[in-house]
């Protein structure tokens, strides 16, 4: 029984070991940790049954020693003791053996795993690192705007839609930047920096589009340019107001008869559309409308083959037709194209199609939309057009594109001949590109005449051109304007909404006294703003890519005068505000119970209400422009809001008009002076200019001086009046033709402008009514750089917090007080400056410390409380702006003047002058030009004092230390 038990219980153990191979087998299909752990398992488990093996032979070998004789047990015991002995001796060798050999299995099984850990680990860095390169900036440009540096950061992909400037560890603080779209195919980065980053890596961040993360695995820098470039200057009021999208973007819609609108087409042109039939059997699948002087046609292409013909009208209308009308397609590509005539745009037009296999004519109805229009090029042929420059001294007086299957080409006449050459490109490039690339002039009828090529209309051209009196390049810009043809882009079915209700939106208690269409009170004997507008129309327009804005308010202003009741010519207006592309007229005012209402028209037929006072207002006329009245404030600046459906949903601009009556001022016991302000004027005035919305007050004493007047107006406001054409070579300056002669007129708009008689000619031609003239003159002058090139320079000094009439900064060189961070580049307007004690106002000069020689301002330069930032010609213009300059005082050796060394032109002179001017107006940094120099004894040059006094403050000194000068 003993026996037995011991026997079982062996072969129990023995069998329990058994499953250890099971454990093996599953671990095949785990991952390497766990392999790790069951090769362990293995290891004991194998031990263990080493072990239990020998204990089963231990027993038998005890059995064995039982049955044998007394006699052998001795030998037996011997035996037995040697074959335990035996067995132990394999226990231990085996195990160890296996063990070895496992534990070198472990480690290569580690070993595998680290290395294809580190594997795994530098792919994911070497995609992430991928990640990085795929933001690259194809460039980063800096340019000098409004007196900031912009910074454009362009990529050529879309993987990254936004950044932002700072380090990743501040992305809460940091304000993030949106890209926009551009021609690249990615997107544009704009911000604004400070002067000391340029040339330096400026950290940011930029975010994943698709994933929706900021990428924050390492720290990204951009490369800023070394340089903020100032960029080029507007060159026509067409390019101004965004003429280009003739030739390089979508068409727009422009002023049409009431009831309608239009699109205006290229002559000659070909453009990408889309048609719509809304029929699956009859479905457009490219249509491209050519525009011509006497019309449209498109050609379209369906998507079957289906149909042989086309008929302009009914199916019925088709049946009874000659054939010859029948419109035969033509096969291109496998498809049917299909030539039909265009009456207008978004208007259903009405066609039969036959069908071939039924042999049956079908109604159908083809809409082609001006939406999306896509300019694509010009057919073939020669096209008289007109080039702007916005240069009196680089003028186009002839043009010719010829278009062909090569691109597009201009012929250019200049109207004089100063130039040999011109180079498409820069100043700077051309001055470093080989002669072989230059275009040389051909004279025609004793013109100038180049060859140009042109990659797109109405849109500013780079190009440069070679002075040959100089042996200078300068940079210019050309844009060549096409005739165009307004087509009609069909009914405008968009409403006014709901007039008569204040802009809140609650029903109003201020009328449209006069008006029509909804007003209350269209007889106009309604006082004052008691007379209300009911009307209950509701606007429904259709989706675009602008969306709808109608929720401008305004503020009641007072419109209560003295004068009496009855109807006025305005003596001046002024307005700003929009794009550009719409002008605004006042035609005139009415005085009703003692209020005033004033009669204004925008040069456009989709303006549906005007918001004013408070309220809401109708028009009381439309056509191809839209009359309201509306109660204005008189001789003040006063905000209204313009709804217009121009861009297919309703959308509200903001104006700010200046409607100025005389008589308003008088009858309040103001005094009006009737000289005008005149930009243009060739001497001093004598009689102070009466400027709209400004009282006189008086004049400021002269007793030497010839050279400059100062005339005083309410709130502080000064005019500082400069001659800096009187003895220079600019005193008799001619045009630069010597034919064309000069006229100066005023705007409806308030502005005097001076026009060649021809342009004169040329748009009394091209006017249909008043109002649209006023918005052909009514054009805001961007580059004021032009001001300088008068021969009598007008400046407006104004007091710090002064609000000055809307327009005015259009024609004057406004300089707002305070001026304490000013630019001086003269050491001798330095020593003025100190007799005035107002040297803690200079910020900036010309001079190095070692050669100034105005010692409290040496002291400056050497405590770096004042920066020496180079010459007023090449300034360096990151210290201006950094250091925001906010005047510029200079002496009289920017101005032309008679070099025998250099025979250098007057034209050329003007140029360089203007080249110069332009970039301080591009940093809003307004220019003095002091001429003290010129005057003809010291008490004259000493009376420039009263200049510098008015500009900084210091009237009450000046006028004390030149009357001591002069006892």
């Amino acid at each position: 029984m003993k026996r037995n038990s011991k026997k079982f219980l062996a072969l129990f153990m023995a069998v329990a070991m058994s499953v250890t191979p099971t454990t093996a087998l599953y671990a095949e299909e785990m991952n390497d940790a766990d392999k790790l752990q069951n090769v362990g398992e293995q290891l004991e488990n194998t031990e263990t049954e080493e072990n239990h093996q020998d204990i089963v032979n231990e027993v038998d070998k005890k059995e064995d020693i039982e049955k044998k004789s007394q006699e052998d047990t001795v030998q037996g015991t011997q035996d037995e003791i040697k074959d335990i002995q035996n067995n132990d001796s394999l226990t231990e060798v085996q195990p160890e053996n296996k063990l070895s050999e496992e534990t070198e299995q472990t480690k290569e099984i580690q070993k595998d795993k680290a290395q294809e850990n580190e594997s795994q680990k530098n792919t994911f860095q070497e995609e992430a690192e991928q990640l990085v390169e795929a933001f690259k900036a194809e460039k980063v440009e800096a340019v000098i705007l409004n007196g900031k540096i912009q910074v454009t950061v362009s990529t050529n992909n879309q993987d990254y839609d936004k950044i932002y400037i700072g380090k990743k560890e501040a992305i809460d603080q940091a304000q993030e930047v949106t890209g926009k779209e551009n021609s690249l195919g990615g997107f544009d980065f704009i911000f604004e920096t400070e002067a000391e980053n340029l040339g330096q890596k400026l950290q940011f961040v930029p975010h994943l589009k698709e994933q929706n993360v900021w990428y924050l695995e390492k720290d990204m820098y951009l490369d800023m340019p070394e340089e903020a470039q100032f960029p080029e200057l507007l060159t026509s009021v067409n390019e101004a107001s965004g003429a280009n999208l003739l030739s390089m973007a979508e068409v727009q819609a422009i002023e049409v008869p009431a009831g309608h609108k239009s699109v205006e087409l290229i002559d000659g042109a070909s453009y990408k559309a889309t048609a719509e039939t809304g029929e699956k059997m009859f479905k457009v699948v490219d249509c491209v409308v050519k525009s011509t002087e006497s019309g449209m046609t498109a050609v379209i292409t369906l998507s079957g083959t289906g149909y042989d013909y086309l008929y302009m009208g009914t199916a019925e209308e088709a049946t009874k037709a000659d054939q010859s009308s029948y419109i035969k397609y033509k096969e291109v590509d496998g498809k049917y194209t299909y030539e039909i005539p265009v009456e207008a745009l978004n208007t259903g037009i009405k066609v039969a199609s036959h069908s071939i296999r039924k042999n049956q004519w079908y109604d159908r109805t083809i809409t082609i939309s001006s939406d999306g229009m896509k300019f694509q090029k010009l057919d073939e042929g020669e096209y008289n057009c007109t080039a702007e420059t916005g240069e009196s001294m680089f003028k186009v007086v002839d043009c010719v594109v010829k278009s062909t299957e090569s691109g597009m080409t201009a012929m250019i006449t200049l109207s004089g001949t100063g130039y040999d050459y011109l180079y498409m490109g820069t100043a700077e490039e051309a001055a470093k590109a080989d002669q072989s690339s230059y275009i040389k002039y051909k004279e025609v009828g004793g013109k100038y005449t180049y060859e140009i090529p042109v990659e797109a209309l109405n849109t500013a051209i780079k190009v440069s051109s070679h002075s040959i009196r100089k042996n200078k390049w300068y940079d210019r810009t050309v844009t060549i304007i096409p005739k165009t043809t307004k087509v009609d882009a069909g009914e405008n079915k968009s409403d006014p909404e709901n007039p008569g209700k204040d802009d809140s939106g609650n029903s109003g208690s201020s009328g449209n006294p006069g008006g029509t269409g909804g007003s209350s009170n269209s007889t106009g004997s309604g006082s004052g703003t008691n007379a209300g507008n009911n009307g209950s129309q509701n606007g429904n327009n259709s989706d675009n890519q602008y969306s709808s804005s109608t929720n401008g308010t305004t503020s009641r202003v007072n419109t209560s005068t003295r004068l009496e009741d009855g109807t006025y010519k305005p003596d001046g207006f002024l307005w700003s505000g929009g794009t550009g592309k719409v002008g605004i007229t006042c035609s005139q005012i009415r005085i009703s119970g003692g209020q005033a209402y004033a009669t204004i028209t925008f040069s456009s037929s989709h303006y549906q209400y005007v918001k004013a006072n408070g309220s809401k207002y109708l028009p009381v006329s439309q056509g191809g422009s839209t009359t309201f009245e509306i109660p204005v404030e008189l001789n003040k600046n006063n905000k209204i809001i313009g709804m217009t459906t121009a861009m297919s949903q309703a959308h509200e601009i903001t104006y700010s008009i200046f409607v100025y009556l005389a008589g308003a001022q008088a009858a309040e016991g103001s005094s009006v002076i009737g000289a005008g302000m005149a930009s243009e004027s060739k001497k001093l005035d004598q009689e102070a200019p009466s400027i709209i919305g400004l009282e006189y007050q008086g004049e400021v004493e002269l007793n030497h001086a010839q050279y400059f007047k100062i005339y005083e107006y309410e709130q502080g406001i000064k005019l500082l009046e400069i001659d800096l054409a009187s003895g220079t070579p600019r005193e008799n300056q001619e045009d630069e033709s010597g034919e064309v002669q000069q006229s100066t007129e005023m705007t409806q708009s308030g502005r005097v402008e001076t026009k060649t008689t021809d342009q004169s000619k040329k748009e009394e031609e091209q006017t249909e009514d008043g109002a649209s003239e006023a918005s052909q003159n009514q054009s805001e002058q961007e580059d004021k750089s032009e001001l300088y090139l008068n021969n009598i320079v007008k400046y407006l000094i104004v007091p710090e917090g002064v609000e000055i009439p809307v327009g005015l900064d259009k024609e004057t060189i406004v300089i707002q007080q305070p001026t304490d961070k000013t630019y001086v580049a003269s050491d001798v307007i330095l020593d003025k400056l100190e007799q005035l004690g107002a040297l803690n106002q200079v910020k900036a000069v010309a001079s190095e410390e070692k050669d100034c020689t105005n010692e409290i301002i040496k002291n400056a330069l050497k405590d770096k409380s004042v920066d020496s930032i180079g010459k007023y010609d090449e300034p360096d213009y990151k210290k201006l702006i950094k250091d925001e300059c906010n005047l510029t005082v200079m002496d009289t050796e920017i101005l032309p003047k008679e070099d025998s060394e250099t025979q250098e032109t007057l034209e050329d002179q003007l140029n360089t002058m203007k080249e110069i001017l332009s970039k301080y107006d591009t940093l809003n940094i307004p220019v003095f030009i002091d001429r003290s120099i010129d005057e003809e004894d010291e008490l004259a040059q000493a009376e420039w004092l009263k200049v510098y006094g008015a500009i900084f403050g210091c009237e009450d000194k000046a006028e004390a230390i030149y009357a001591e000068l002069t006892k």
